[in-house]
């Protein structure tokens, strides 16, 4: 069955970042969604999580970083929103 219906996350993966820093794996050969980045990492799924244990806190997000003013004006402008969430804080849905 894993062969008829293979998981993307046993293929090439990178580690991308949103506005705020948060990280997370997609297929490599993907375009990134809009609102998200590339880290410059790419690899198995083991050794992107591996990276993301290393380089992010315990939410997921990069250690150190800093918002990029130009993705946040992306973002509140030309991403979904729902009504709970307010960027930047802690009130994100599921927190």
């Amino acid at each position: 069955m894993a062969d008829e219906y293979p998981d993307w996350q046993d293929e090439p993966v990178k580690v991308v970042r949103n506005h705020e820093g948060i990280c997370s794996i997609w297929p490599a050969e993907r375009n990134n969604a809009p609102g998200w980045y590339d880290v410059g990492f790419s690899g198995d799924k083991e050794a992107c999580m591996a990276y993301v244990d290393e380089h992010c806190d315990d939410f997921c997000k990069l250690k150190g970083f800093t918002p990029n003013a130009e993705e946040v004006a992306f973002a509140q402008t030309k991403l979904p929103s729902d009504p709970m969430y307010k960027p930047g804080s802690s009130d994100a849905p599921g927190l």
